[in-house]
Order: structure tokens, then sequence, then C-alpha cells
């Protein structure tokens, strides 16, 4: 599934990008201006703007020498496009809920990576930095595996994208820190929390609890 725009799933990008950004807007805008906010193309935009306004998906109007575009909220379909367009938060849901069940609890879990900095496409995968507990008792470490695993094939059936742990502890967490790692950055400026405590509190806690 394409995570940044779902509808381009469905139908060609030019036509998913424009719905993409009229169903999150109440007012009429120009092609022009649906097309740069989309990032396609002028031309593309305006044809696929046609094609919606003769299936009445999309209503038109006259201003000045220009059309202005919105979507037709009252249309039976727009509440399935609305669905299909709230996907991505959807899937973030449903993976922030399954984390939440698990028998053993995590420290911290967030997304990273391309999803979150809303460049995902169809082929990316669904990057996430998970803190575990320092230590874990030969039973809690067959579990953190199974519940890692499940959560992964529930993910891929959910959407086709694959779900890609970065699992690590704390430990490992601070040496990257130290280190001054690209990726610490990435998750320090980037991430997306899901669950447990952010990562610079998480860090400070357990420095204090250290000293």
């Amino acid at each position: 599934m394409d995570l940044s725009n779902p509808l381009a799933s469905l139908m060609p990008a030019a036509d998913s990008g424009a719905l993409r950004i009229l169903a999150r807007t109440g007012a009429s805008l120009s092609g022009r201006r649906i097309a740069e906010l989309a990032g396609g193309n002028h031309t593309s935009t305006l044809r696929a703007l046609r094609r919606l306004v003769a299936q009445g998906i999309v209503l038109t109007e006259e201003a000045g020498r220009a059309n202005l575009y919105r979507l037709n909220r009252s249309h039976v379909l727009v509440p399935a496009v609305l669905e299909i367009v709230g996907a991505s938060t959807a899937v973030l849901r449903t993976l922030t809920e399954r984390i939440e069940s698990w028998r053993v609890p995590c420290l911290h879990a967030a997304l990273y990576g391309s999803m979150a900095r809303g460049e995902a496409g169809p082929a990316s995968d669904i990057d996430v930095l998970l803190v575990r507990p320092e230590s874990l008792s030969d039973g809690d470490a067959s579990r953190w595996d199974d519940q890692l695993a499940g959560t992964e094939d529930a993910l891929y059936e959910l959407t086709g994208n694959r779900l890609s742990w970065l699992d690590t502890t704390l430990g490992d967490l601070r040496r990257a820190q130290q280190a001054e790692e690209p990726i610490f950055q990435s998750w320090r400026d980037d991430s997306v929390l899901l669950v447990g405590a952010p990562l610079e509190r998480l860090l400070r806690d357990d420095r204090a609890t250290i000293a």
C-alpha cells in the first residue's frame, strides 16, 4: 500500500493526489494550487479534476478566468474516499494498539524513516524503533520474539508492507547517542511516538536512575 497516499493504491496518481488535497480542506482551490499541494503536474491534475467532476465527486465553479474545485461531500462515494485518505492513521492506530497489548511491554516504540516523514511509497517498510528491557528471562525473551513476529504478520496482512523493527536496549541507545550516529539523529528529530516515554525523557530518567 502507498503509505503516504493510500488512494494511489486504487487510482491514478493525479486523481488520488487531487482527492487527497481536497479531502483535507473545505475550501475551493484552483487546479494550479491543487497540483502544487499534491506535488503533481498541472496538466495531469486538470485532467484528473475533469474526470472527478464528470463523476460528481468534485464540484467546480468559475472564478474569473479560473475554475475552482472542491470535494462534493454529499456524494455517496466520498465517505469511502475519506476513509481511504485516513488509512495511514488507521494503520498507526492498529500498530499502537497491538504494541500496547503485548504481554512483555516495551519501554519505547516510535515510528521513524519514510513513513514518519510522510514520504513512504508502496514498497516502503514501516520502520519502528523498539526499546526493550535491558534483560529478559528466557520465557519473556521467547514471548518477546513471538509478539514481534505476530505484529509483523498482522501489519503485513493489513497493508501489504513489511514491518521492520529496530529492536534495541537503553544501553545500546545511549551508545548510539554518544557516538552521534546519524540513525540516532533520525530517531530524535523525525520519529513519531507510538508507545512509552519520549526518547529524551527515557534517556534522561535512565541516567538519573544510574546516578
